[in-house]
């Protein structure tokens, strides 16, 4: 993983719109696959790997690039904009950003922005809004 400079813990005035904060390669391996099917259910449609696992990936990718990060944030909405299928045996290569940040009736607002992509392609582009906590 390509992270931007971590400092001690991840706060407001640490985010600049733009700035990379990290990159990591996800297998949709069988083993991940599985695992998900074991706890969810959700079976292998037409050979694609579940879409559910699609926004679990854009979450895990958003918590190992932002951490350490204050208690007391709130995760406060989050939009999903799905592209080409994935199968199982694909790595997806994930990238987080922060998009913008603002002040807004005294609380911190950053909005992070996770894009998957599978080679060339994009398979799923999220926007994650959060209340920092300081």
């Amino acid at each position: 993983m390509m992270d931007a400079p971590s400092p001690a813990v991840w706060e407001f005035d640490d985010f600049r719109p733009g700035l990379e904060l990290g990159r990591l390669a996800i297998p949709m391996n069988d083993a991940r696959l599985a695992h998900w099917v074991a706890i969810y259910g959700e079976p292998v449609v037409d050979g694609r790997v579940p879409s559910g696992m699609l926004v679990a990936a854009m979450m895990e990718a958003y918590l190992t690039a932002v951490k350490p990060r204050p208690p007391g944030n709130i995760h406060a909405s989050q939009k999903l904009s799905f592209g080409k299928p994935v199968y199982p045996g694909d790595r997806l290569d994930a990238e987080v950003t922060c998009l913008w940040k603002e002040m807004r009736k005294e609380r911190r607002w950053v909005a992070f922005g996770v894009t998957l992509r599978n080679g060339n392609r994009d398979v799923l582009s999220g926007q994650i809004r959060t209340i920092w906590a300081k």
